[in-house]
């Protein structure tokens, strides 16, 4: 029996609750160091900002306005990501937990090698890390429109993105993988400055999937990586109260959706 890791998986969430749950997952890591992979989905389209980008530069607000998507902007960095189709990861740990290399880049290769084992377990072959073929830019404002080396490919497309924040040695990670993208609403609501040289998962697979499944196969993908066993389980007393909180306090905030921007919380 290897070590044992608390595993959370939900169905499709609201984009506030889901940023939100995430970062009280990682404040009671702080305090009690259980280690925990959540996975989850969305219920409807959603955006969500990395933590150092502007608004009013990456959005079309006006378009998310008439389409009524809402957006907020995550704990970590990144670009945007526009959500639905897709399955969602977050872990919160510290590097002992995994024996993780001091620097931020290596540490995402680590990290990020169960969601190639996901993939090879799924049948997808040509997976492989982006390594020297990083076109990382900061010209650019939608995530998967740009790749660092520790992104994974497909043929040569990137699928998905990973990001982090990090507290001294401990570490909170987030990451999508899209099943399908809506290259069309993308570009409706987001400032894209670059080609998209992506797809989502079922491009590959040319199948309908499974959500639900794939969750738990992404956890298995996890478990046999690692040599983690995965313990099923929810939020504490605690927690939920905290998701909560943070909900009503900071995720559906314009002080938050619109940080350093102060001119914009006039209306």
């Amino acid at each position: 029996m290897g070590e044992v890791w608390r595993l959370i998986i939900d169905s499709d969430g609201d984009g506030f609750y889901n940023m939100a749950k995430d970062e009280a997952i990682f404040s009671f890591y702080q305090k009690a160091r259980i280690p925990t992979l959540r996975i989850y989905s969305w219920s409807h389209p959603f955006i969500t900002l990395g933590y150092f980008q502007k608004s009013s530069k990456v959005l079309k607000i006006e378009n998310l306005e008439k389409n009524k998507i809402e957006f907020t902007r995550r704990i970590t960095g990144g670009f945007a990501i526009l959500h639905f189709y897709e399955i969602t990861y977050s872990l919160s740990l510290s590097c002992k937990d995994l024996n993780l290399p001091r620097k931020v880049k290596d540490s995402y290769f680590v990290l990020t090698s169960f969601i190639l084992n996901f993939y090879k377990r799924l049948g997808i072959k040509n997976v492989r890390f982006a390594h020297n073929l990083s076109n990382s830019s900061k010209n650019t404002n939608f995530c998967f429109a740009s790749f660092e080396p520790y992104d994974i490919l497909i043929e040569g497309k990137k699928i998905g993105g990973n990001a982090q924040y990090r507290r001294r040695e401990l570490i909170f990670q987030q990451g999508s993988i899209p099943l399908k993208l809506d290259f069309f609403l993308i570009e409706k609501l987001i400032n894209v400055k670059r080609p998209l040289e992506a797809q989502g998962l079922s491009y590959f697979l040319n199948k309908d999937l499974d959500k639900e499944g794939l969750k738990h196969k992404l956890a298995q993908a996890f478990e046999e990586e690692f040599g983690i066993d995965l313990t099923l389980s929810s939020l504490d007393d605690e927690e939920k109260k905290e998701t909560k909180r943070l909900m009503e306090e900071k995720y559906t905030q314009r002080f938050w959706k619109f940080k350093n921007e102060e001119t914009l919380l006039v209306k």
